[in-house]
């Protein structure tokens, strides 16, 4: 269904109520406080969704669709044909991702975790993750473990290294985070191998 003008801004407007409202600590939000804090109409709302938790799926849907295009390989290279300027290329898209999103990921990361965004975020991460061992041809260089364990536990590792980054107050630009995780997933945080 495709919104008119006016629509999609009374949409924008209450994704920004209900996460101010979450951040105001509101955890029963009701249609009423939503509208009242978006400056929209009950019936506006009700063409828009059919009940609060609609609204919340929605703009997570949105959010993790962004996402997932910032995360998707265009390019598809082994490692050896990647440069150096390459490497870091989604992972930069990510951090500018999040960084153009962050009220909506200080919300539902930091001040009131939610599960289905975290989980979506995690399922998007594993796959890009996947492709990156499948495209860049490294599965050999993988140690011992599981496959599936090796892309649970890089996936983790991301959506953490994006929680640090907002506690951090962004401090670290989207190019030199992304340059640190692809050295971080490429070599591991020893600067020599332990014995």
């Amino acid at each position: 269904m495709k919104l008119d003008p006016r629509q999609v801004k009374s949409k924008e407007k209450l994704h920004e109520a209900y996460l101010s409202l979450l951040i105001e600590g509101q955890d029963q939000l009701t249609i009423q406080q939503l509208c009242q804090k978006a400056e929209v109409t009950r019936p506006t709302f009700y063409k828009l969704y059919k009940d609060v938790n609609e609204l919340r799926k929605a703009l997570m849907e949105e959010l993790l669709l962004e996402l997932k295009k910032a995360l998707t390989i265009l390019n598809p290279k082994s490692l050896d044909e990647i440069s150096e300027e390459e490497k870091p290329e989604n992972l930069i898209m990510l951090f500018e991702h999040v960084q153009k999103n962050n009220i909506a990921y200080e919300t539902l990361l930091i001040y009131q975790p939610d599960a289905l965004f975290i989980n979506g975020m995690h399922e998007i991460l594993k796959e890009y993750v996947r492709d990156g061992i499948y495209f860049s041809q490294t599965r050999p260089y993988l140690i011992n473990v599981n496959e599936q364990l090796i892309i649970a536990y890089v996936a983790g590792a991301y959506i953490e290294c994006v929680r640090w980054w907002i506690t951090t107050n962004y401090d670290t630009t989207p190019l030199e985070m992304a340059k640190t995780l692809i050295e971080l997933s490429l070599n591991g945080p020893y600067i020599k191998r332990l014995p």
